[in-house]
């Protein structure tokens, strides 16, 4: 089963809507501050959307979004097109591999603000070997570095203590390890109970890139712990 597609993937993020609302929002806060290129977006694994806010989608002229679920491209529109729409933002939805595509759309469209949207920490699970998927994600930086782009990816997931309070987003540098004190403190303050998977995303974005870390209640019980940031082009 598609973990972050289908209708068992949607029932559960529309489900979920109260209990992302921090992360949400704190995600939303995050990319309305930053002061990335406005012009073209490419979300990659744009989903439905579900934690991408329209107010920051609405600053761009042209949005294309990719993703490999069918129900993706009516379910993104559901939730954002009517505010585009009215603004007169070109809203265009391929149903298909946005990261097979990203060489091609890299040369297209070169002055574009690339966004990868909660997509690459799930590569893990396309059954590819972990060694491969990996390299893979190191070597993202390789193939983007004539573009701005940034990504929201989970760096580790797993169950936490009951009743733990969350804590609030906080800033820091892109490639911080589990084993680090860094690392380990903030897997404290969200409550972790070992074992947590880790979503091989270490090294995705460039060492010392400026990132905010936020603790997602994706269940009861359970959390994953996202970053964020975003390069500009070498």
């Amino acid at each position: 089963m598609n973990l972050t597609g289908g209708w068992h993937w949607h029932w559960r993020a529309w489900r979920s809507q109260k209990r992302w609302a921090p992360a949400s929002a704190q995600i939303a806060d995050w990319l309305m501050a930053q002061s990335m290129p406005r012009k073209q977006l490419i979300l990659i694994g744009a989903s439905a959307g579900w934690m991408l806010p329209t107010s920051w989608l609405a600053q761009f002229e042209e949005i294309h979004a990719w993703d490999i679920d069918p129900l993706a491209a009516p379910l993104f529109r559901w939730r954002h097109e009517r505010t585009l729409k009215r603004q007169g933002i070109a809203l265009h939805l391929h149903t298909g591999d946005g990261l097979a595509r990203l060489t091609d759309a890299v040369r297209a469209m070169p002055d574009a603000f690339f966004w990868f949207d909660n997509v690459l920490g799930q590569l893990r699970f396309t059954g590819e070997p972990l060694d491969r998927v990996s390299q893979r994600l190191k070597t993202l930086q390789q193939s983007l570095k004539r573009v701005n782009w940034g990504s929201v990816h989970d760096r580790m997931s797993g169950p936490t203590l009951p009743e733990v309070t969350l804590p609030l987003s906080r800033p820091g540098l892109a490639g911080v390890a589990m084993e680090t004190a860094e690392g380990q403190a903030w897997l404290q303050h969200m409550g972790a109970i070992s074992p947590w998977l880790d979503h091989l995303t270490e090294h995705v974005l460039p060492k010392d890139t400026p990132v905010q870390h936020t603790a997602w209640p994706f269940k009861p019980g359970y959390a994953h712990w996202l970053e964020m940031g975003w390069h500009p082009a070498d």
